[in-house]
């Protein structure tokens, strides 16, 4: 029987300010760090035999804080959050000025939108998607290191139909997810523990 522990990085400066943003890279704040301090003492109990992080600095920082066993941390740009392309970096009521069409595009059509120079949230998943099937041992205990966006899409492929539950799922700034395989069927153990 494996694991999949998913983690949340760490409140980051972009939180904060209320901005679509996906792969522009700010740094954790103060309390971001002290949600992976927190993290950190959650994943104590979990005996993790590889880590991943997405490449980003907050996923990475979250991820050398919470990595107790001191493991080599597994980078990887697979794990980036969903791409907001034109939209990176705007708040939406600067969107509603700037691009009025596009908004509302992205919200009619949200699985298929790809935010023009971004992606969409389907293709996220399935990056996500192909990321766990060709890299994490189900047998085995992997923790993830990354975004709500990843998180969201790979809850909701396993426990859902495609995206359907991609909005229904609150995982908070380092909070934990756990997904157990038992025979490669999928279990939701934990959601949101400590976030």
């Amino acid at each position: 029987m494996g694991q999949i522990i998913l983690v949340r990085h760490g409140e980051s400066k972009l939180n904060i300010e209320g901005v679509y943003y996906g792969i522009l890279d700010p740094e954790l704040t103060e309390k971001g760090k002290e949600q992976a301090e927190k993290t950190r003492e959650i994943l104590k109990s979990i005996n993790y035999e590889k880590i991943y992080a997405s490449d980003l600095r907050r996923a990475i920082d979250t991820a050398e804080i919470v990595n107790y066993k001191k493991l080599e941390i597994l980078i990887d740009q697979e794990l980036r959050e969903l791409n907001f392309g034109i939209f990176e970096g705007h708040s939406y009521k600067e969107l509603l000025d700037k691009y009025p069409e596009e908004l509302k595009k992205s919200q009619s059509n949200w699985e298929n939108y790809n935010y023009i120079t971004g992606e969409s949230v389907l293709e996220l998943q399935k990056r996500a998607i192909n990321f766990i099937e060709k890299k994490v041992d189900l047998d085995g205990t992997t923790v993830l290191v990354t975004h709500w966006g990843v998180i969201n899409t790979i809850l909701s492929h396993y426990f859902s139909n495609g995206l359907e539950s991609y909005w229904k799922f609150s995982v908070e700034n380092g909070g934990v997810v756990i997904i157990e395989f038992s025979e490669g069927y999928p279990i939701l153990k934990g959601l949101n523990i400590g976030g």
